[in-house]
């Protein structure tokens, strides 16, 4: 087939198939080479309601397309050129995605927020053991339901806000925004979690609990502080603070939790607060011994950790975690006297601390 003819014989069939060719069309543009028969048919049927599998097959009959080596549509070797210039004619704009986020808010959804904010840290990556689509499903399926998160992923696509694709043991829902677009919305969110976390009456409760605790550790070695930083060559501060430490609270830009650190005598705690722990969040902290706090309740996923740290690094042998709700219960995986005494100021008695697997 002559370049022309490969053309002409592709305008024809938008010409024969109206929207619905147009519309595949600008699908193979947004995937690339991620144009698996599953990729296409489900963003297909979410943004017209149909299937497009007769769609595919004319094209392949009409050699416009060929199956790759994992089973992906491309088009003909050597037509790269034409078919890009075409496929992208047809590339619909992308949609609102502040608007979304905006209406998210003003209407208490938090199951799109979570979405949302998963999507903005996965990117179109996953970790090891699983892929961005299966931590993003994984986590939504289980914190609210699989129907929700069917019906979530079906109008992100449908509004052109994302785009699902897949190919070999790839698989992603990757946002279909601008650079400028993302880092925006990006802002906005933290924006709002920052503000929605700084309201938790547990923040106030902590800070007070800790400086308690911290004064306490401190004034016990008063008396000594000055011989031992005589001793150390150190300011009688610095050797107060290697007996009590409470590095203050500020929001974490990655993980977007309200965090601090801090020490009591040879305990050390690092301090997480967020609305609901993900898997992901979970899996890449990286400072132990760490205690989340989750003000609204203790995730589902609590029973699956071998599952949720599968290839994690380091390995959940290797971690220290407790998670606590407070006023209801906590899980960890170590036992320190900072945790537990802290846990009991926040109306969780030792008894009530539930021991989670160690691998």
């Amino acid at each position: 087939m002559f370049p022309e003819e490969y053309k002409s014989t592709l305008l024809s069939l938008v010409e024969a198939h109206g929207e619905d060719m147009k519309t595949l069309l600008g699908l193979f543009h947004l995937l690339k080479d991620y144009t698996t028969e599953e990729a296409l048919v489900k963003n297909f049927m979410a943004m017209t309601g149909k299937d497009c599998k007769e769609l595919l097959k004319e094209l392949r009959r009409k050699e416009i397309l060929k199956i790759g080596a994992y089973n992906e549509y491309l088009c003909l070797s050597g037509y790269e050129a034409f078919f890009d210039d075409i496929t992208a004619r047809y590339s619909s704009q992308p949609g609102n995605l502040s608007k979304y986020f905006e209406n998210a808010v003003e209407e208490g959804d938090k199951a799109s927020l979570k979405m949302m904010d998963l999507l903005l840290k996965l990117g179109k990556h996953g970790t090891a053991g699983f892929t961005q689509y299966e931590l993003i499903r994984n986590d939504l399926s289980e914190t609210f339901s699989p129907e929700i998160f069917q019906a979530l992923e079906e109008r992100l696509i449908k509004e052109r806000l994302c785009v699902y694709g897949k190919k070999k043991e790839k698989e992603f829902l990757e946002l279909y925004q601008s650079e400028d677009a993302i880092i925006d919305v990006k802002a906005r969110l933290k924006v709002w979690k920052t503000a929605k976390l700084a309201e938790m009456p547990v923040i106030n409760t902590l800070e007070k609990e800790i400086e308690e605790l911290v004064a306490d550790a401190r004034k016990s070695i008063k008396l000594w502080s000055a011989k031992m930083a005589e001793q150390a060559g150190l300011s009688e501060k610095e050797i107060e603070e290697t007996t009590g430490y409470f590095s203050g609270f500020t929001m974490d830009d990655s993980s977007q939790f309200i965090t601090c650190n801090m020490l009591i005598d040879h305990d050390t705690l690092h301090i997480a607060i967020t609305d609901s722990l993900s898997w992901y969040d979970a899996r890449e902290w990286k400072d132990f011994p760490v205690l989340f706090i989750v003000t609204e309740e203790i995730p589902k996923w609590i029973g699956k950790l071998g599952v949720v740290f599968k290839k994690a690094y380091p390995e959940l042998k290797y971690r220290k975690i407790a998670i606590a709700a407070p006023d209801k219960t906590a899980y960890a995986n170590f036992e320190q006297n900072l945790l537990s005494e802290l846990l009991n100021r926040l109306g969780i008695s030792e008894s009530e601390i539930r021991e989670l697997p160690k691998r």
